[in-house]
């Protein structure tokens, strides 16, 4: 009975005594940003850090021993000791993290670089190149936010072309008209050998339209009946003289034809 008791008498006595001694484990990250470097901007945001701990707590140990009860009896009872213990345990501690991470609007151009020098476009440069947050550089003969337009060089002034022009995806070409060839520079043309023969042939018959044009005013001169000297000279005398002055023109244009369609016939059969 005694024995009883003092069981009872120590289980509602006896209280757990607990004390932790943390030791916190700290997980860090390599982080290559470093304040200061360009674009790099700091971060702090609330975590929960998991914390290892070394909790000490006393656990109660029993040992029997027989003692002089009431009445001269023999009774047994037990005495009880405490054992610190000792075991590991990990506890979540809410904590502010600092840390550095790159500026809306840009990245690091490899993983080891301590700035933040790769500008980022949230939509891509077709065309082109970004040169700035959500901005982007275009190649020439495009325009847009994204450089997804195609420019019409051929509205424009500046594209050079001597005869006609054609628009391209992102640039236009040069043509020639029918006769003509496009030169090296790719702008200009030069007339082919079908051209020099037209014209040519265009001066021939203007030629012999006025050789025989002369021919019909000379024979009317010379059938006129001779009336002495004239005190002025008909008409059909300065149609004559126009006509021949036309006719030296035309053979001039015509040996200046036929020296140039010689040379650019033999530039083109080349």
């Amino acid at each position: 009975m005694a024995s009883s008791t003092t069981a009872n008498s120590w289980s509602s006595s006896f209280s757990w005594t607990i004390f932790s001694v943390c030791l916190c484990l700290w997980s860090t990250q390599a982080q290559f940003l470093r304040p200061g470097g360009k674009h790099v901007c700091q971060d702090q945001t609330q975590v929960s850090i998991p914390k290892l701990c070394v909790d000490s707590f006393a656990q109660p140990q029993y040992t029997p021993y027989m003692t002089v009860c009431d009445g001269m009896r023999l009774c047994s009872s037990y005495k009880t000791t405490y054992k610190t213990s000792y075991r590991q345990v990990y506890k979540m501690e809410a904590s502010t993290r600092t840390s550095y991470v790159c500026c809306p609007g840009w990245t690091q151009r490899h993983k080891r670089a301590k700035g933040c020098l790769q500008p980022v476009c949230s939509k891509p440069c077709v065309h082109g190149r970004c040169i700035r947050p959500d901005t982007c550089e275009c190649r020439r003969g495009w325009s847009g936010d994204v450089c997804d337009t195609d420019e019409n060089e051929c509205d424009a002034d500046a594209h050079g072309c001597e005869q006609e022009c054609v628009n391209s995806k992102g640039s236009f070409i040069c043509t020639c008209r029918a006769g003509y060839r496009l030169n090296s520079d790719g702008k200009t043309c030069a007339a082919t050998g079908e051209v020099i023969d037209a014209k040519y042939e265009a001066l021939m018959l203007r030629v012999e339209e006025l050789e025989q044009s002369m021919k019909r005013m000379t024979k009317m001169v010379a059938d006129r009946p001779n009336d002495g000297v004239l005190p002025t000279l008909p008409p059909q005398i300065d149609r004559i003289g126009s006509l021949s002055e036309q006719i030296s023109i035309l053979e001039e244009r015509l040996d200046d034809c036929t020296c140039r369609g010689d040379r650019d016939l033999d530039y083109y059969k080349k």
